[in-house]
């Protein structure tokens, strides 16, 4: 089987098993996962902080942000962005959730006027993904829109996952353009992989 059949069929299987998830169990599993990021020098270090609005049971990121927010550190969320004739995304500083609002596929993103900065001014960015493995490597939904907006990022690259998400055999295949997490934090633990950006 090809690098891309391979990524298709791990993504097939892992989404449907996701979005088969009730909200109860997706708001248990996403708070288990949110307070085990919060007690981590991940967050406590970092004073520019970006999140993700969750899609499709992807794990929540609310008690993050409102921790964050408590501590007066900066949070900013992706929006898509048109660069040329490509789609990309920019990050943008938010102040209060009700400044999200649904954009590109439906997603909540911030509005137009929020303030943009590139991923290298961040300490911490919190990524969401389809699958993982202990490696650090991620799958998305094959669009590639984190890995082109996060090359060059400061910081520690973080997911936010559901221990089903992480591969624990088989591993993801990569590609050069993909980019390597820093850490993953399921529900259970914190998986540390030792690579850190600029590496």
């Amino acid at each position: 089987m090809n690098r891309s059949a391979k990524k298709e069929l791990i993504r097939k299987k892992l989404l449907e098993k996701r979005r088969s998830m009730v909200f109860e169990t997706v708001y248990e599993l996403s708070l288990r996962a949110q307070q085990r990021l919060l007690g981590t020098s991940l967050f406590r270090d970092a004073s520019r902080v970006c999140l993700y609005c969750s899609f499709q049971n992807e794990v929540l990121t609310d008690e993050i942000f409102e921790k964050a927010r408590g501590l007066g550190k900066e949070v900013f969320y992706p929006r898509v962005v048109a660069s040329g004739a490509k789609r990309m995304l920019g990050f943008f500083r938010v102040h209060g959730l009700e400044e999200l609002a649904p954009g590109a596929y439906e997603i909540p993103e911030p509005g137009i006027g929020a303030e943009l900065v590139g991923p290298e001014g961040f300490d911490l960015i919190v990524v969401p993904g389809v699958a993982f493995d202990e490696r650090g490597a991620r799958l998305g939904f094959g669009k590639g829109y984190y890995d082109m907006a996060l090359k060059g990022a400061g910081g520690q690259l973080v997911a936010l996952a559901y221990e089903f998400q992480v591969l624990k055999k088989e591993e993801i295949p990569v590609e050069p353009h993909d980019v390597t997490l820093s850490a993953i934090v399921t529900e259970e633990r914190v998986i540390e992989t030792g690579y850190k950006t600029g590496q």
